[in-house]
């Protein structure tokens, strides 16, 4: 048979051509995943393997796992489905909240966890099926740091692996290798641009680092970044990347909205240029509605500014597919998870010209300074009226979001996990 690309399969399936009238998506879907499989397998043989030819365990933290609300849940959810399409599923650390942390507690579980918070006893982890749990770990651990300043320190049974946070959540399994995703560090090089204490962020990763932690990047710009502004050797800072795993759109745009508008996606934070791109929207003259969606809706934005608050995520995808383009160019990002989205599914993508979204974008997007109102107001009027230039940033996109499928993205934390933990003694 001759061989599709998952890539290709996916493209097909998305855009709804002839090859998915034949065959139903399912089919397109599954066939594409089992394709990725078994050519991650050819390229790379055993991933499970460390430098030295064993099998290690891999645990990732489930803090986020249930959660919509960030690309970090996204994130953690990548990562799990990274792994599961190169080789064994990981372990799941969870605390049964698994993200929903907005629920309300009473006056007990609070005391009972600032009293917790307050012993130097390590916490043990109760293997449960596929999982490793203890009650409330998560949101200990930030007790027990805000407290003390220390980590919280977990046992887990059996031999010794590799803990991934996806987070730089204030706790390490003790014997393991701890690897701490890093998202950015903005609030140490760029506070103003941003809501998070700067403080507060550092004494967590200094104190993770005192402990011999390894951290991962999303990029290799968000690498630098942290090189610069951590006390670090370079060889413990591994950029892993990140990946898109998109779903074919399914959920209904919001009732009288049309597709053709264009779309912001993100905080309010001033990293996120809202105000910028709002000025440079309006100065485009374009009778495209700008669409704001993932943050609290303000109700004064004026005419042509349809502002959506935070949205579900099979909603922000169909958004992605139905936009004209996506409007991004942020100001600091370590990523920027939206503008590979936006690539898969086929929408052209405005983003600045600089750091991790220059570095994402590989260009195929149309890039701007990101402080200049009136080039991004020019590239918007671009974007309005030539179509030209956006079928071209439709086949550019779709090309370089290739480059960040989960079964490349799990052979690079595959890679990473054989790096740091070539001592440790081998999973049975």
């Amino acid at each position: 048979m001759p061989m599709l690309s998952p890539g290709l399969i996916t493209m097909l399936t998305l855009r709804n051509t002839s090859l998915s009238t034949l065959w139903p998506r399912y089919v397109l879907e599954t066939l594409s995943r089992m394709i990725m499989r078994w050519e991650t397998g050819r390229r790379n043989g055993r991933v499970l393997e460390d430098r030295g030819g064993g099998r290690k365990r891999v645990c990732v933290d489930g803090r986020l796992l249930a959660a919509e609300a960030t690309g970090v849940a996204t994130y953690a959810r990548t990562v799990v489905a990274a792994l599961a399409a190169t080789g064994d599923p990981p372990l799941i650390l969870c605390d049964g909240a698994g993200g929903r942390f907005a629920s309300v507690e009473g006056r007990f579980a609070q005391g009972r966890r600032w009293l917790a918070a307050r012993t130097s006893r390590a916490v043990s982890l109760v293997p449960r099926g596929a999982e490793l749990f203890a009650p409330d770990v998560f949101r200990r651990a930030q007790a027990r740091f805000n407290a003390s300043g220390r980590l919280l320190e977990l046992v887990a049974p059996g031999p010794p692996g590799v803990m991934h946070w996806t987070w730089p959540v204030p706790a390490r399994i003790v014997g393991w290798a701890n690897l701490y995703t890093v998202h950015d560090v903005i609030p140490l090089t760029d506070p103003e641009l941003g809501t998070t204490n700067a403080a507060g962020f550092r004494a967590r990763l200094d104190a993770l680092l005192a402990s011999g932690a390894w951290l991962a990047s999303v990029s290799e710009h968000a690498r630098r970044e942290i090189l610069a502004a951590l006390d670090i050797a370079p060889a413990r800072v591994l950029d892993c990347g990140s990946a898109v795993e998109v779903a074919s759109p399914a959920e209904p745009l919001p009732a009288g909205m049309e597709p053709g508008f264009f779309l912001f996606c993100g905080s309010t934070e001033p990293r996120k240029n809202l105000e910028r791109i709002l000025a440079a929207w309006r100065a485009a003259e374009t009778s495209r509605p700008l669409v704001l969606a993932g943050h609290s809706p303000r109700g004064d934005r004026g005419a042509g500014v349809i502002e959506l608050g935070f949205v579900p995520r099979p909603l922000l995808l169909s958004l992605l597919a139905a936009a004209r383009a996506l409007v991004f160019p942020t100001l600091a990002e370590g990523f920027g998870l939206p503008v590979i989205e936006a690539m898969a599914l086929g929408t052209p993508v405005l983003t600045s010209d600089r750091g991790a979204l220059a570095e994402v974008a590989g260009g195929a997007a149309l890039a701007v300074d990101p402080r200049d109102m009136v080039a991004i107001g020019g590239a918007i009027a671009r974007l309005d009226r030539e179509d030209a230039l956006c079928a071209g940033l439709v086949v550019a996109g779709l090309r370089r979001a290739r480059h960040f499928s989960p079964a490349d993205f799990g052979i690079r934390l595959r890679r990473a996990y054989g790096e740091i933990a070539g001592d440790l003694p081998d999973a049975a």
